[in-house]
């Protein structure tokens, strides 16, 4: 594999530079390309942009790896041995968050295999050892990390870890190791699904003001102010917030474009590619939105000048540290949790900001056309949804409309 340094203008005039890695196809053994943003404009910028080769290399060298050859393995292989194998498989094939997120939820799979089936062969895997499985998992799957003592899995987890099991024996009827899949006989079924529906929390236009003054004042939680700024009236995901540059932002037109994203499964993930085609979008910034923004690259310009060479955010993020370095999206979200507690609203994620936009823009009387392509929901029933909820939360005011409806004909009884 070898990497080379090149440059590309996009459509906004500003040329970037990238890493293109050459490697050569595993399977076809022919040479194919990867383009990897440095987020670095072009000008002074080449020198830097040649450390990163290294670091692209090692990261991404599996591309050249071997696949594992599914023919010879033995049909006498164990389901967890398989599991292995079919991670290693989705290595290649989705995005290192992704990857991760499978390989943590296989975890509680391995433990309890190892456990209480140790060395059972993918063959032998029966809808009764997996029914027992799901119902140990609903009980005690999961471990507390200040007790050590096992708790019970949530019923969305314990699913979750059914779709893999699922996908793994279906992947095993592919390559011929088994004839059915016995996930197919066996679902977690002891809630209904309306009981995993988000709660929808939405907050008034007074506990906005109460919320964002309480993080104003309050020297822990100063740095959330602007990130719950662009959550509550931007109605940006905590990804889309922290994967905010300032080459995405427009002063003069007064114009956000969301087309990057942090991201965290086991470690933080920087990608340009969002979470959905519909999350793509621009968004006209209003002038609260360009006076939080202007205030934060007033400081940031401040901490640059202090820090000096140490300064670390060569890629132009708008929300981090003030020596540059980015934040871990887990921890904005722990010290927002911290935040709304210590506010009496700890049911308050920051996640749940979104649904207040929505709620507010209701409000305004926004159509969920309009409202699906500002929050970037790739489907309308979500936004739907969130319209279903936000109208069921003001189903009390309903009485007072129909009596004023019902005036002419009070008479009649």
């Amino acid at each position: 594999m070898t990497g080379t340094i090149q440059a590309k203008t996009l459509h906004s005039g500003k040329t970037y530079l990238y890493v293109y890695l050459s490697y050569k196809d595993p399977l076809t053994g022919k040479w194919k390309q990867k383009t990897i943003p440095t987020g670095l404009e072009e000008k002074g910028n080449k020198r830097k942009a040649q450390t990163l080769i290294k670091s692209a290399i090692e990261k991404y060298s599996y591309l050249e790896d071997e696949p594992v050859s599914l023919t010879k393995l033995s049909p006498e292989i164990t389901l967890l041995e398989y599991l292995q194998v079919w991670l290693e498989q989705k290595k290649i094939n989705v995005e290192p968050a992704t990857y991760e997120s499978y390989q943590y939820r296989s975890q509680g799979i391995i433990r309890f295999f190892e456990k209480y089936h140790p060395g059972i062969k993918l063959r032998d895997v029966s809808a009764a050892i997996l029914n027992q499985f799901f119902t140990y998992q609903l009980q005690y799957g999961k471990i507390n990390q200040k007790t050590q003592k096992p708790e019970p899995l949530s019923v969305r987890s314990t699913r979750s870890q059914r779709s893999i099991l699922y996908a793994v024996f279906n992947q095993g009827i592919i390559d011929g190791f088994i004839h059915t899949n016995p996930a197919l006989a066996v679902q977690v079924s002891s809630k209904k699904n309306k009981d995993f529906e988000e709660e929808l929390l939405f907050l008034t236009e007074e506990e906005i003001s109460g919320l964002l003054t309480f993080l104003a004042e309050d020297i822990r939680f100063k740095r959330l102010l602007p990130i719950a700024f662009m959550g509550i009236y931007m109605g940006l995901r905590r990804s889309e917030i922290l994967g905010l540059k300032w080459n995405a932002i427009d002063f003069e037109q007064q114009k956000l474009s969301i087309q990057h994203t942090v991201v965290r499964a086991k470690t933080v993930v920087k990608k340009d590619s969002l979470k959905t085609k519909n999350s793509s979008r621009t968004l006209t910034l209003f002038p609260a939105a360009v006076q939080c923004l202007q205030k934060v690259k007033a400081e940031q310009e401040t901490n640059k000048k202090f820090y000096g060479d140490e300064y670390q955010n060569a890629c132009g993020y708008i929300f981090t540290w003030e020596d540059g370095r980015t934040y871990d999206p887990n921890y904005i979200s722990a010290s927002f949790k911290k935040a709304t507690a210590a506010f009496g609203r700890p049911e308050i994620t920051l996640h749940k900001l979104r649904h207040t936009c929505a709620s507010l823009l209701i409000n305004k009387g926004w159509d969920a056309k309009k409202l699906q392509y500002w929050l970037g929901h790739s489907d309308i029933s979500t936004t739907l949804n969130i319209y279903a909820h936000f109208n069921k939360t003001r189903m009390n005011d309903a009485p007072d409309d129909l009596d004023e409806l019902s005036q002419g004909i009070r008479c009649l009884f």
